[in-house]
């Protein structure tokens, strides 16, 4: 019995002399990890105190000596810490005086040099939440409203940059009760995640929050959407870009989907209102936006999993069945409904109601046999495009691999046309008719010439529910349901989609022989 006692005794003096062990050794600062050092001041009424403060990927610490172990204050990164930059006007202009800190349910305030404290800021951006955001931005204009959020023109008061600003009313998070909050930290998670690519997606700068709204500073894009890029060929009585711009504009796409994928982010809301310009007249500026519906792939289970926009949606995401999920090749197939689009002019999948659009998706009836006519529409091409629209996603191809196809042959050269977009001021008329006869030269074949007559009748009938609105050069198009929630049929089904501006909403799917079909 006492044999037993001592190896006990043994046994718990080992895991006491191991657990202060590790807690000494995390409770070692190791300054060979440190990112920025900087010194500041504690201004108090009698005598200030300097501190140095070392930034680190998780915290940043303040200790009155370079290299303490037992600094005063150490304050951990994360979405609840809230940081305020507090400004002072100069002769030479604003500048950022000090920041106050959240310590013990109180604000401390830390003085510093104007260079440190900017270099400071850009290290902790979007690891920790910013106040007063007025203070630091002066709204120039509203360009874009939705049901929970607004979008507007910044300058950035310290050097007079534009951004965009994204205010997402906090009521609207707490109505979605969990889902709503849950929904915007997992775009403002991707976000981050994405923000050092900034030629491929919008950027993300920095996160405000009020004492109403959650603010998204983002990049600002110059250029429009592809959809609007779209509606000025139909004013120049044109239906599709000249093949080696629709190449561009499709390589770039892969380009940035396979950046996407490697981080196994789904975006599962491509369509060409979420393309964008970052700068005007350039194709091989275009960047994803709008990420609202997007969601890792390694996630347990996806937030909204039957989600997107009818037209685009692949079909695994309709037909999906119970604590089912699928992976990134649902952006492919959406990226294939693009590329038909660019290839003939037209939608893939039509319809006069948002229901029959969500049917089209689901049977993913897709005809391929087109007639060649070896500029758009060539063996190549179609190849491509039947690899992205493959129904069984085991098949479809990967953006990565995408590249790799023949369709973009070594001859494509972007810089050659990143300069001059077809609708560039540089262009002259008489290039735009010659842009125009040779696209109509092209349509050799009555079968393209039988179903241009009835494009726009098809395009304006595939979102009848959805009505026209303005458009804006951040975000999309801004739109709102027409139908009103009374003329809504019994409900059967639920269909998410992103509402512009952060908004889930749940689309009531319709009770008909038809649409009973469709997400069974």
């Amino acid at each position: 019995m006492q044999t037993f006692h001592l190896k006990l005794n043994i046994i718990d003096h080992i895991y006491k002399n191991s657990l202060f062990a590790n807690l000494n050794f995390m409770d070692y600062i190791d300054y060979a990890e440190i990112r920025f050092s900087f010194i500041g001041v504690r201004k108090h009424f009698f005598s200030d105190k300097q501190y140095y403060v070392s930034v680190f990927d998780d915290c940043f610490i303040m200790g009155t000596t370079s290299n303490t172990q037992q600094p005063k204050y150490t304050i951990k990164f994360g979405f609840a810490t809230k940081i305020r930059w507090n400004l002072k006007k100069t002769k030479q202009g604003l500048i950022i005086d000090s920041f106050s800190f959240p310590y013990k349910q109180e604000l401390k305030a830390l003085s510093a040099n104007h260079d440190n404290l900017i270099k400071f800021k850009e290290l902790i951006s979007l690891k920790v939440t910013f106040d007063n955001i007025n203070d630091l931005y002066q709204p120039l204009t509203q360009i874009g409203k939705g049901i929970s959020a607004k979008v507007y023109s910044a300058t950035y008061k310290l050097d007079s940059k534009i951004y965009a600003i994204k205010a997402i009313e906090k009521a609207f998070l707490k109505q979605q009760n969990e889902s709503g909050q849950a929904a915007f930290k997992m775009e403002v998670s991707v976000l981050k995640t994405l923000a050092k690519y900034p030629e491929n997606f919008l950027t993300l700068k920095e996160i405000y929050e009020g004492d109403q709204v959650h603010c998204l500073v983002t990049s600002y894009l110059e250029g429009s959407s592809l959809t609007q890029e779209f509606d000025r060929l139909k004013a120049a009585e044109m239906y599709r870009f000249p093949i080696h711009y629709a190449k561009i504009i499709m390589k770039k796409l892969l380009t940035n989907l396979a950046v996407l994928h490697q981080h196994k982010i789904i975006h599962r809301d491509l369509k060409p209102d979420n393309l964008m310009f970052s700068k005007k007249n350039d194709y091989s500026t275009l960047v994803l936006v709008d990420f609202g519906l997007a969601t890792s792939e390694s996630m347990e289970k996806f937030l909204f999993p039957k989600c997107g926009t009818p037209g685009y949606v692949a079909p695994e995401i309709l037909t999906l069945k119970p604590y089912s999920k699928y992976t990134t090749k649902v952006d492919i197939f959406s990226c294939g409904c693009i590329f038909y689009k660019l290839l003939t002019g037209k939608n893939l999948f039509g319809g006069i109601s948002f229901d029959e659009a969500l049917k089209q998706n689901r049977m993913c009836q897709i005809e391929f046999n087109i007639p060649l006519d070896q500029q758009y529409i060539t063996e190549q091409s179609i190849n491509l495009l039947q690899q992205m629209l493959m129904k069984n996603p085991k098949f479809r191809i990967s953006a990565k691999d995408a590249l790799s196809h023949p369709f973009f042959d070594q001859n494509l050269d972007q810089n050659i046309f990143q300069q001059v977009g077809i609708f560039s001021p540089k262009r002259s008329t008489k290039t735009l008719l010659n842009i125009k006869q040779e696209e109509q030269q092209s349509d050799v074949d009555s079968y393209q010439e039988d179903k241009i007559s009835n494009e726009k009748q098809v395009e304006e009938s595939n979102f009848i529910q959805i009505p026209k609105s303005k458009r804006c050069s951040l975000m999309g198009d801004f739109s709102q349901l027409s139908q009103s929630p009374s003329k809504l049929l019994l409900d059967i089904h639920q269909f998410y989609q992103k509402d512009p501006l952060s908004g889930i909403r749940c689309i009531k799917v319709t009770q008909s022989p038809q649409v009973s079909q469709v997400l069974e």
